[in-house]
């Protein structure tokens, strides 16, 4: 049953996911410039990579500030949803339903930041932040999804919203008793088939999240102006041509 928890966890989710780390990171390391102005445009670690090259910093510099900036956007996903839990299962009613509200509410703040008043990120950070919340062993099993469907999407925002979709179907069938997310909550109600739909909505409705950011790039694939991804370049140390 759906209980007055999911308030404040939509609160704490969004909030949280609405640090703009992107945007702090170049405006101190490179002397006040506004992401925004840069690349895509997006509040993100691909185009914090941009704002460093586009300043002309080595790309070692570049690359290691775009990851830093991506690890805490993951960080984000991940922080909304455990501390929903822990403090539902600690002082709340224990209602696995704050995973729901707080995941998307986390990519939410991420995407439409209320600190900038303007749209920022694109979610798929904190949308895998959610994921390792759930458990970490998603993330490799996500890599290998991407990996695959990207051979046959060839387009990164097609590949995005495919593989999370792909992801939602698992979770769903996922056993959740050997979940470290579901110990988290509670050991001894794990295996309540909720958790199951529960994750599976979780992960389906962020993935609707994700989508509404993608208008740019549908428009980018439409015209013909979309590059293909070639993430085979990655293993060749060519990852600006792999992800473009």
């Amino acid at each position: 049953m759906i209980t007055v928890d999911v308030i404040w966890a939509t609160a704490i989710g969004y909030f949280l996911g609405s640090i703009p780390f992107a945007f702090i990171t170049v405006k101190i390391f490179l002397g006040g410039l506004d992401i925004r102005t840069i690349g895509s445009k997006n509040v993100g670690g691909r185009n914090v990579v941009r704002a460093f090259q586009h300043k002309e910093k080595p790309n070692s510099i570049a690359y290691t500030a775009g990851i830093v900036v991506a690890i805490l956007d993951i960080l984000k996903g991940f922080f909304a949803m455990w501390i929903a839990v822990i403090i539902s299962y600690t002082v709340g009613h224990s209602d696995a339903w704050v995973i729901t509200f707080a995941g998307p509410a986390a990519i939410l703040g991420h995407n439409w930041c209320i600190w900038l008043l303007s749209h920022a990120g694109r979610g798929v950070a904190s949308t895998l932040g959610s994921m390792i919340f759930f458990n970490p062993v998603f993330l490799p099993l996500w890599l290998v999804s991407f990996f695959g469907l990207s051979m046959v999407c060839f387009y990164s925002s097609i590949t995005y919203i495919v593989s999370f979709i792909v992801m939602g179907v698992i979770f769903f069938w996922w056993p959740w008793f050997l979940s470290p997310m579901g110990m988290v909550a509670d050991p001894n109600t794990i295996t309540d088939p909720t958790f199951g739909l529960v994750t599976m909505i979780a992960m389906f409705a962020t993935t609707i999240v994700v989508i509404t950011r993608q208008k740019a790039n549908f428009d980018k694939i439409r015209s013909g102006e979309a590059s293909r991804m070639k993430l085979w370049k990655i293993f060749k140390g060519k990852a600006d041509e792999a992800l473009k």
